[in-house]
């Protein structure tokens, strides 16, 4: 069979998104997919990193018989956009799917002709199951036994079938296909300095229960460890410097993460890595994130969200304020950049913007992202406040946006969320400059990546800056009298409760 998997492209280009300004990974879902199939023949596509028409040339030239692609909440049009271009392009001979987080989390979303199923959960062996059925002859309507998928009988209907387990161990998966990627991407990959990058998976889920997160539900709550060997066995077979590791929670087990120490020194591996880790972690473990940092360790992307304990203990966080404060002074002495995310209330008054600003530039982040709380579709905060929603437009689900009441009038609230850039470029530096100086090996392959992305970055000033960028996308999206200022905005503490 011929493949055809598609990594789809920001929705709209030139739209308010940090994508390709902040961090740009490899599409490793869909290098995963393509590695449980190595008999077929797999291209794949990155649309974030082509022109609009590369789409429909590749699909007249090499003509797949399947076409799949992978979506997060904010790619969910996109998707299927992808899937209706394959559809028009070659007709009903092509298969389509689309599997992910958003599809397994509102599979409904993807009921559309284009579309002939959707891989609930955890996709590789969904995949390669389909793929035999398929290039066996099998009949694309009768998919009853494969598990983990939603799909379209002979009448039309929506048939789900069982429920796969995810319960196979991480290191029997083969390596992902990452030789299937172009030279001329693999360049264009990185994670703010870090330039080129490659990324992979160590783990598979997360244990805990922060309630505007569905990561947790997506995986059941369960978390699935790679061996320290298999991943220096995958590290072995990198080429580029900078390796970001996906896991959407790094730093949990001690255990593995001693054995990763060991392992690294034993066979020598020079690489740096970046990764996502919880803020409590680092504050509670100061040597063995100083055994990481000799490992190569050089970034961690942590959720602080607020310094208010008491917002913290709503969104079900686990951690205070102590931990973040703790956390972000160890990463600076260790010469390790911190990421930090930040969240903004839709209740949020002037003074309280203010606070926020004050407080991250005290603790002197490296990189702060400020979002706007979101209550993402899968999670518990999405059930609670589905009615207070102003839109259902998953474009506005990218943090970026408020989808519910603000308030301050909305105009206002804008302002002062778009200050942020502005005023935490002294966090910046404050944070930035140890992991240079402290760190002389780590400045000398950085730098160039570094210069890039501040290129980029002024770039993308103009539009981060601007409070009409924020408004400029929601024409369309959410009614102007949908968004006049509440009395009392859905507060965080009534999220939690």
């Amino acid at each position: 069979m011929k493949i055809l998997l598609v990594q789809p492209s920001p929705f709209e280009p030139g739209r308010l998104g940090l994508e390709n300004v902040l961090w740009l990974s490899e599409p490793v879902a869909l290098t995963s997919l393509a590695a449980m199939v190595p008999e077929h023949e797999v291209r794949i596509l990155d649309m974030r990193l082509e022109p609009e028409e590369v789409l429909n040339q590749t699909l007249l030239e090499f003509r797949p018989d399947l076409v799949g692609t992978s979506a997060m909440t904010t790619d969910c049009y996109q998707s299927k956009a992808v899937l209706s271009i394959a559809r028009g392009t070659l007709g009903p001979r092509v298969f389509t799917i689309v599997g992910g987080h958003h599809p397994t989390m509102a599979p409904a979303d993807y009921e559309e002709p284009e579309v002939d199923a959707v891989c609930v959960g955890e996709g590789e062996e969904t995949f390669q199951e389909l793929v035999q059925h398929l290039a066996s002859g099998g009949d694309p309507r009768r998919l009853h036994a494969v598990r983990g998928l939603r799909f379209r009988d002979e009448q039309g209907n929506w048939i789900t079938t069982l429920k796969r387990a995810q319960a196979r161990d991480l290191d029997t998966f083969p390596a992902p296909a990452r030789a299937l990627i172009p030279e001329r991407y693999r360049r264009q990959y990185f994670f703010a300095v870090a330039s080129p990058m490659a990324s992979i998976f160590t783990s598979r889920g997360c244990s805990f229960d922060c309630n505007f997160c569905a990561i947790w539900e997506f995986y059941e709550r369960r978390t699935r460890y790679m061996s320290a060997k298999v991943i220096c066995d995958r590290l072995e077979q990198i080429e580029e410097d900078f390796v970001f590791f996906l896991d959407d929670n790094f730093l949990t087990n001690k255990k593995r993460l001693e054995q990763l120490c060991d392992e690294i020194a034993a066979r020598k591996i020079k690489k740096f890595f970046g990764t996502q880790g919880r803020a409590d972690f680092i504050a509670d473990n100061p040597e063995l994130m100083r055994r990481l940092r000799d490992a190569g360790l050089v970034m961690v992307l942590s959720g602080y969200e607020s310094n208010d304990d008491d917002a913290l203990a709503a969104l079900q966080k686990s951690s205070t304020k102590e931990k973040n404060l703790k956390a972000v002074e160890l990463l600076r002495s260790l010469g390790i950049i911190s990421t930090g995310i930040f969240m903004v209330r839709p209740d949020f008054e002037e003074k309280d913007f203010d606070t926020l600003w004050a407080m991250i530039k005290e603790m002197g982040v490296a990189i702060p992202l400020v979002t706007i709380l979101t209550p993402l579709p899968g999670t518990q905060m999405y059930r609670k406040m589905q009615d207070q929603l102003l839109t259902r437009d998953v474009r506005l689900f990218d943090l970026l946006h408020a989808v519910t009441p603000t308030k301050l009038p909305r105009r206002r609230f804008y302002e002062k969320y778009a200050e942020w850039h502005a005023t935490t470029w002294a966090s910046t530096w404050r944070g930035i400059l140890p992991a240079f100086y402290k760190r002389p090996r780590f400045a000398s392959k950085a730098l160039p990546g570094a210069y890039r992305w501040f290129q980029k970055a002024r770039w993308y000033e103009p539009v981060v800056r601007s409070p009409e960028s924020h408004l400029r996308d929601e024409i369309g999206i959410i009614p102007e009298d949908a968004v006049a200022p509440v009395t009392e905005a859905p507060a965080l503490r009534e999220v939690g409760s």
